[in-house]
């Protein structure tokens, strides 16, 4: 199982290498077409583009943010977080 999640994990880094070292000028890192609910703005609205871009980095940003403060929550009180979250 973990053999096929980092295949696959390698696989789409790959791809995205690859479409990287094309100096395509349309390119922007971590966009590889994958919207099956077409949620990011069309090409004519750059507005809304670079506002869902935005949004992207400060999501992530939190959610690392959120992941070592789960981590430096468990380091001090010795207790993992699904033993703490009562509907676990």
């Amino acid at each position: 199982w973990w053999g096929f999640c980092v295949g696959l994990t390698a696989a789409i880094d790959l791809y995205g290498v690859s479409r990287s070292r094309k100096l395509d000028p349309t390119y922007i890192p971590g966009d590889l077409g994958f919207d099956p609910l077409g949620l990011y703005p069309k090409q004519n609205n750059l507005e809304g583009r670079k506002r869902m871009q935005l949004a992207e980095i400060k999501h992530g940003r939190l959610g690392m943010i959120a992941i070592t403060a789960f981590a430096v929550q468990e380091a001090v009180s010795k207790i993992s977080i699904v033993d703490e979250t009562p509907f676990f």
